[in-house]
C-alpha cells in the first residue's frame, strides 16, 4: 500500500543504527552559572555531565584556548563597529538563547567530546552559529570576508560581485579506541553556493545535527571548515553554539535498511514536494518544514507501511527561498534543505 506525502529529494543511504538501552539529553542545565556569564576556568579543566566529558582548553595568553564552554549569553547586537567588537560575544549563539532552558554551549572548531561508555552512540544535538561568527559572515570584519564578496578571491569578473558561493560547515568525525571512523557528518552553517543570491542564507536559529549514522564512538570531534581561507588557515570565525546534545547507549552496532531510499523532489519546487522512502516497518513518522528564520510552517505525522511510502506536500503559498525538512521516525532523524522558487 502506498501512502501519499510532498517532500524535496534526499539521498539517505543505508543507516548505521544500534540498538539503544537508553537515550541521554545534555542541556548544559546541570551546571550553575550567574546571568550573562559563562564558564572559564584558567586551569584549563574538562567538566562531565552524564558520562559526557567536553574538553576545555585555557591558553597561555590568558584566555579561552579551546574545547567547549557552558554560557546562558544572551548577546546579539555587538557589530564591527562597537565597543568592544563582536569578536568579544563569541561566548553568544545569534539566536539569543538556548534551545532549551537557560544554558547551552559555545565549541570552538576541533573541539573533543568524549564518552565514558564505549558502546555509546551519538544521536544528534542542535545547532546554530555564534553570535560572533553570523555577524561575521553576515557583514565581515578585519579579518574575514563578507559571504558572497569577490574582493580579494581573485575571481576577476567571472562571477558577479555579492554571488561567490561561500560556504561554511561542521564536520563530525566519531573516534573508538584511538581510530577515526570512516562515517562522519556535514551539516553548512552557511551556503552561498547556488546561483544567484535568492537561496543563500547563514543559519540563525537551531537546527537539528542527526548524527545517528556514526555508529558506536567513545569520543567525536567537531571540525568546522570555510570558504574564506588564507595563508593562516580559516579566516571565518571558528566558533559555534550548541544544545540538546543526545546520546543512547547501545549493545552491538547492525546496519539496517529502515527508512533507506529516501528522496525528495523536485527541488527546487514550485506548488507542491514529494517525499519517497522504502522502509522495513510499519511506524509513525513525523515531518517538519521550516523556514531559515526557524519559524514552523508545516507539522505532521504519517503511519507508514512496509515498502515504498510517498507524501506529497503543497507548497504553493511559501514565498521563494530556503526552507529546511525535517523527518524523525523512533529512533532517527533526518533534515534536508529544499528551495521553493
Amino acid at each position: 500500500m502506498k501512502k501519499t506525502i510532498t517532500k524535496a529529494i534526499l539521498a539517505f543511504s543505508t543507516l548505521v543504527t544500534a540498538h539503544l538501552n537508553a537515550q541521554t539529553i545534555v542541556t548544559f542545565d546541570n551546571f550553575t552559572l550567574a546571568p550573562d556569564t559563562f564558564y572559564q576556568d584558567v586551569n584549563g579543566t574538562d567538566f562531565s555531565v552524564n558520562e559526557v566529558t567536553f574538553r576545555y582548553d585555557w591558553a597561555s595568553w590568558g584566555s579561552w584556548g579551546g574545547g567547549t564552554a557552558y554560557t546562558n549569553k544572551k548577546d546579539t547586537i555587538f557589530t564591527a563597529s562597537s565597543t568592544p567588537p563582536y569578536y568579544a560575544n563569541l561566548y553568544s549563539s545569534i539566536v539569543g538563547s538556548a534551545f532549551s532552558g537557560t544554558n547551552y554551549a559555545a565549541i570552538q572548531n576541533g573541539a573533543i567530546i568524549t564518552f565514558s561508555n564505549n558502546t555509546t552512540s551519538l544521536l544528534g544535538f542542535y545547532i546554530s552559529n555564534s553570535t560572533y561568527a553570523w555577524k561575521s559572515m553576515k557583514n565581515g570584519d578585519q579579518f574575514a570576508r563578507k559571504f558572497g564578496d569577490t574582493t580579494g578571491t581573485g575571481s576577476g569578473n567571472s562571477i558577479p560581485q555579492g554571488e561567490y558561493p561561500d560556504w561554511c560547515k561542521i564536520i563530525v568525525r566519531g573516534f573508538q579506541n584511538g581510530a577515526m571512523l570512516n562515517d562522519s557528518v556535514e551539516f553548512y552553517l552557511a551556503d552561498y553556493r547556488p546561483a544567484g543570491t535568492a537561496s543563500d542564507y547563514v543559519i540563525k536559529n537551531w537546527q537539528y545535527v542527526n548524527c545517528a549514522s556514526l555508529g558506536q564512538v567513545d569520543s567525536v570531534r567537531i571540525d568546522m571548515k570555510s570558504s574564506d581561507t588564507g595563508a593562516w588557515g580559516m579566516n571565518t570565525p571558528g566558533y559555534f553554539t550548541i544544545d540538546n546534545f543526545t546520546t543512547g547507549s547501545t549493545v552491538g552496532v547492525q546496519e539496517i535498511n529502515k527508512l533507506a531510499s529516501l528522496h525528495l523532489y523536485p527541488n527546487p519546487t514550485t506548488n507542491n514536494i514529494q517525499l519517497n522512502f522504502d522502509t522495513n516497518n510499519s511506524e509513525n513518522v513525523s515531518i517538519t518544514i521550516t523556514d531559515i528564520a526557524g519559524k514552523t510552517l508545516f507539522d505532521s505525522t504519517y503511519q507508514t507501511s512496509v515498502g515504498i511510502n510517498t507524501i506529497s506536500i503543497n507548497t504553493e503559498l511559501y514565498q521563494s527561498g530556503v526552507y529546511f525538512m525535517t523527518i524523525h521516525n523512533n529512533t532517527t532523524s533526518k533534515q534536508v534543505k529544499f528551495i521553493k522558487q
